[in-house]
């Protein structure tokens, strides 16, 4: 069975600083397998940047490798240098669809997750502010039969 996973990306508190001047424009990268979708850009919002973004992302259950780890990247877009990864967090998904593939369209109410710094090729370090997120899972077959409703 396969189905929908809505995002709904609304804001971050408490990023930490990345540009010395200026403030910076920070938009997230949301990794499911192979599949990547990213925000809008919050431009000049700095450690605290809104976006209230829905995004989508299709997920198997069950998953060949049983693994469901949705993993959400913090950027700072920069015009004249590379994009600064900001922190990342992974969130489970598993018993969402767990519970979507056995009584239908489920969510969990946005929530805070906890952001962690990371650079590249090194292990997360210290944390780095929250991420406000909720999420949807519809199976296909409720899609395909126009049961969806907000």
């Amino acid at each position: 069975m396969s189905g929908l996973l809505e995002i709904v990306l609304v804001d971050a508190q408490g990023l930490p600083k990345s540009d010395l001047i200026g403030k910076m424009d920070p938009y997230v990268t949301i990794q499911y397998k192979n599949q990547n979708v990213r925000s809008s850009v919050a431009k000049g919002q700095g450690t605290n940047p809104v976006w209230d973004d829905k995004l989508t992302l299709w997920v198997e259950y069950p998953e060949p490798d049983g693994q469901y780890n949705v993993v959400f990247k913090i950027f700072d877009r920069d015009t004249f240098s590379r994009d600064d990864l900001i922190g990342e967090t992974t969130i489970s998904v598993k018993d969402l669809v767990e519970l979507g593939a056995k009584k239908g369209k489920t969510n969990v109410e946005p929530r805070k997750y906890s952001v962690f710094e990371s650079k590249k090729n090194k292990p997360v370090q210290g944390r780095a502010g929250d991420i406000h997120v909720g999420l949807t899972f519809t199976p296909k077959d409720m899609l395909n039969r126009g049961h969806v409703k907000d």
